[in-house]
């Protein structure tokens, strides 16, 4: 680029345990702001890291010739990833919000300008995504989500995002809590695209017992609230025992006119489990229902998406 860009940029990045990669991080990142923005800032939040992240950034700040738009956010304790990101961006006033949620880079920096100009082509929501090294637990999430997501657009495995103000103002509207920040914005309705790479290193990292509950737990609720994958397990079930009680009739009938005589009160006993479960998963189909009806009433504020307001003069 000859010239610099004039919006306002801010880059929000996740900090946990990240002491190994911080500064090359940093310093990679920093240097192509520097090089393509005239106004820029970078939001570190510190999820309690108990390694020397944040002994490492403040020398990283001390040792810089001039001065660097870095802020540190600590939160009280560890609370995962995705409440940290929440608070880092909730802090960040650019017109463009890159989001990393880690500081691992297995893409090329020149990777990061592709996805800001793919956002002044017109998408609110710009993702980078590997393509390759994607674990089975993650491949397996993602595929159950979008099974059970009625988005056009669909999740995937990211290492960073670029988020428009409007899409930040836009999920701040449909909800008062804000669980899963990927899955608000592929439900904002708002226009994202997302750039696929080749992955240029593997990242080989072994997380905490924390860590894993954390990202379970957020597995779990992102299946409640955001997808009806649980209404349809239970009405699938609840089909299944009813064709399994057709099934026993129709073998009921099929053996008053044949020779064959089934071993007395076999069918009636089966018969009757399949009947119960039958009404049990129906029950809970119907709980469910109104379940969710009750969750998107009390999370969501805003009943409707709109994907844009074209104003049109003769």
């Amino acid at each position: 680029m000859n010239s610099k860009q004039k919006n306002f940029i801010s880059c929000v990045v996740y900090l946990h345990n990240e002491g190994e990669r911080l500064l090359s991080f940093l310093e990679e990142i920093n240097r192509l702001l520097e090089e393509n923005f005239e106004k820029y800032e970078i939001i570190c939040v510190d999820d309690a890291s108990y390694d020397d992240s944040a002994t490492l950034l403040q020398k990283y700040m001390d040792a810089c010739e001039k001065s660097r738009p870095i802020s540190l956010v600590h939160m009280s304790y560890y609370q995962g990833k995705e409440a940290s990101m929440n608070a880092g961006r909730d802090l960040a006033v650019g017109d463009y919000v890159f989001e990393f949620d880690d500081a691992f880079m297995d893409y090329e920096p020149g990777l990061i300008m592709e996805v800001y100009q793919r956002a002044l082509e017109g998408n609110d929501i710009v993702a980078a995504a590997p393509q390759n090294h994607i674990s089975l637990s993650s491949r397996l999430f993602y595929r159950v989500y979008n099974w059970g997501n009625k988005s056009a657009n669909k999740l995937q495995h990211e290492r960073f995002r670029m988020v428009s103000r409007r899409a930040i103002n836009r999920i701040g509207q449909m909800n008062l809590y804000i669980p899963y920040r990927k899955a608000m914005y592929v439900n904002c309705g708002l226009k994202m695209d997302t750039i696929l790479y080749n992955n240029i290193r593997v990242e080989h990292r072994d997380s905490n017992r924390q860590e894993r509950e954390n990202r379970s737990g957020l597995a779990f609720d992102s299946f409640i609230i955001f997808t009806n994958i649980l209404e349809k397990i239970s009405m699938a079930l609840c089909v299944f025992f009813l064709l399994v009680m057709v099934v026993v009739a129709c073998y009921v009938v099929w053996s008053v006119f044949s020779v064959v005589r089934p071993v007395e009160g076999w069918m009636s006993t089966i018969g009757l489990i399949a009947f119960g479960f039958f009404g049990l998963f129906l029950l809970m189909t119907l709980i469910l229902k109104y379940l969710s009806v009750i969750l998107n009433l009390i999370l969501k504020k805003q009943r409707y998406v709109l994907s844009g307001i074209d104003k049109i003069n003769k």
